[in-house]
């Protein structure tokens, strides 16, 4: 099993509605994936909580049978519509995969 985790920090530039409307898009558009590719294994995506202004706003935490599954999802033409949402209010993501035994 592939675990996959996203950090998604957003621009600071952006005010506190567009704020809220980026995370809540971002989100609801994250959400909608494990709906739409099959190889997903196990979806979640949590919105910060901490005040902290080094924190991440979102974090994505999935799992998939192998590289190969994820990286289907990865080229998935969904899951790339959902990368052009982030595009427009990242200031930077990172990630990391590893193996679960």
């Amino acid at each position: 099993m592939i675990k996959h985790i996203v950090l998604i920090k957003l621009r600071e530039d952006l005010v506190p509605f567009e704020h809220l409307n980026a995370v809540n898009q971002i989100k609801e558009a994250l959400e909608a994936l494990p709906e739409k590719i099959d190889v997903i294994k196990y979806y979640e995506v949590g919105v910060n909580v901490n005040p902290n202004p080094k924190a991440s706003e979102i974090v994505l935490i999935s799992e998939f049978e192998n590289f190969a599954d994820l990286n289907i999802y990865r080229e998935h033409p969904e899951h790339k519509k959902v990368l052009e949402i982030i595009d427009k209010y990242k200031k930077e993501t990172s990630f990391t995969d590893y193996i679960v035994k």
